[in-house]
């Protein structure tokens, strides 16, 4: 019981910071771009990072001080594993392209510039803390990799017919499917649902080696 607590009360406390952090990131984004913000992969997955972190701080408080201590829902914990894995394909792909495209202090300028701080770097760092060390569960469900890659490919395939119909451009480079061939827009599309995928299934095999950690210590 006292791991359980210590465990929830840590995932709390991180996912009230979370919020935080993503309504200052969101207000900065807002106030610079407008509703023009809503066509980037990032900011949309911190706005449902956001939403998911209220709803489950809520039932992690619900199940840390009400009297009958109940569970969190399994589809409320899917969601924070899908949103958790959301963020970090924002991180992953800032990390290995964009930064290194950018050129010098490429890394300083995505990862520390503005809304970048908390969308690129603090939120998808702290959603990983919280789930590896305090919300993973004890088992791999390769299904759950899957499910955590449908919110990419939903975004991918939205952002791709929204070009075609000329409705937006980009607003990444590689979306802009008027000027590179189409083989190389599919090339592009293979590779994030990889990362997204990929990523997905090592977010959830850290958690569920450290929640297996935990339950043995806990034994």
């Amino acid at each position: 019981m006292r791991n359980r607590n210590f465990r929830l009360t840590m995932s709390l406390i991180i996912n009230v910071i979370i919020i935080v952090l993503e309504i200052i990131g969101t207000a900065i984004c807002a106030g610079g771009t407008g509703l023009e913000m809503f066509s980037f992969y990032t900011t949309d997955s911190n706005i449902f990072a956001l939403t998911v972190c209220i709803v489950y701080a809520f039932f992690t408080a619900r199940s840390l001080f009400s009297p009958k201590k109940p569970d969190i829902p399994k589809p409320i914990r899917t969601l924070k594993y899908i949103s958790v894995c959301c963020l970090n394909v924002t991180f992953v792909v800032v990390v290995t392209i964009f930064a290194p495209v950018f050129g010098e202090g490429g890394y300083e300028y995505m990862l520390f510039n503005g809304d970048f701080l908390y969308f690129h770097f603090s939120c998808p760092l702290l959603s990983l803390i919280s789930f590896v060390l305090f919300e993973g569960g004890t088992k791999y469900d390769v299904g759950l990799s899957f499910a955590a890659t449908v919110p990419t490919f939903i975004y991918a395939v939205i952002a791709v017919i929204l070009n075609l119909l000329y409705v937006i451009d980009g607003p990444y480079p590689f979306l802009c499917i008027y000027e590179q061939p189409l083989h190389l827009s599919i090339l592009w599309l293979i590779l994030f649902i990889d990362i997204a995928f990929l990523s997905a299934s090592l977010i959830q095999k850290l958690g569920s080696t450290f929640a297996g950690f935990s339950e043995r210590i806990k034994s």
